[in-house]
């Protein structure tokens, strides 16, 4: 085999490998969305992507190293998207007001949209403590989500500045009230844990209320 072929196939098996890697990530994201991550098994995502078991251990050695990329990939191809809606909406020029009201709203997009993430997120949580997954294994995903952390991070130093939000508790306190309080309540929705009394099932109008409070709550009024 010539140098020029030997080139070209290693080319393609790195293709293929990536190809590979890519079925199994999505397949795996989708599946464990719909079942749960406990009720999945590794030999349940290989059989749906028409490969052996030892060909998905050579992707990843375990199931936790397959999870934890699952979501490391999911938010910071979530991110990526964000980030880009938020440049065309011009959100560095938005006061610490709008920008909340904007980041409420992509909250209500994920409910609306992509419930599968919201679902696979909750289970997500559960599982790696479950697992005992250490620092070391989580360092990849604790690092996507802190952008957004991070995003946090720099509305609560503009809300200093520009006086349009209540911030006068510690920041950690501002990150816990609207992040950990919309994500726990649009998850718990999306996996369907709360219905309200006729039990319909699209909570998009209770999540908007919530909104509404929660600007009621932090926004000053205009002097």
């Amino acid at each position: 085999m010539h140098g020029s072929e030997r080139l070209s196939k290693k080319t393609q098996d790195a293709s293929l490998m990536a190809e590979r890697r890519e079925k199994l990530l999505e397949t795996g994201f989708q599946m464990f969305a719909e079942h749960s991550i406990e009720a999945v098994k590794l030999q349940d995502i290989a059989n749906k992507c028409g490969i052996g078991i030892a060909t998905l251990y050579r992707y990843f050695g375990t199931k936790p190293d397959l999870v934890i990329e699952i979501a490391t990939r999911l938010w910071h191809k979530y991110y990526s998207l964000e980030e880009q809606m938020f440049q065309a909406c011009n959100g560095n020029d938005m006061t610490a007001a709008e920008e909340l009201e904007y980041f409420l709203d992509c909250f209500i997009d994920l409910y609306k949209n992509h419930k599968d993430i919201l679902r696979f997120n909750r289970n997500f949580d559960t599982y790696v403590k479950h697992e005992g997954c250490t620092e070391e294994q989580m360092r990849p995903y604790n690092e996507a989500v802190s952008i957004f952390a991070n995003k946090f991070h720099l509305l609560f130093l503009k809300a200093q500045k520009d006086k349009t939000l209540d911030v006068s508790m510690s920041e950690k306190k501002f990150f816990i009230n609207l992040l950990y309080i919309m994500l726990s309540v649009t998850g718990k929705y999306a996996e369907g844990l709360i219905y309200p009394y006729n039990y319909e099932q699209d909570m998009t109008e209770e999540l908007y209320m919530l909104k509404h409070m929660i600007l009621n709550t932090y926004v000053k009024p205009m002097p």
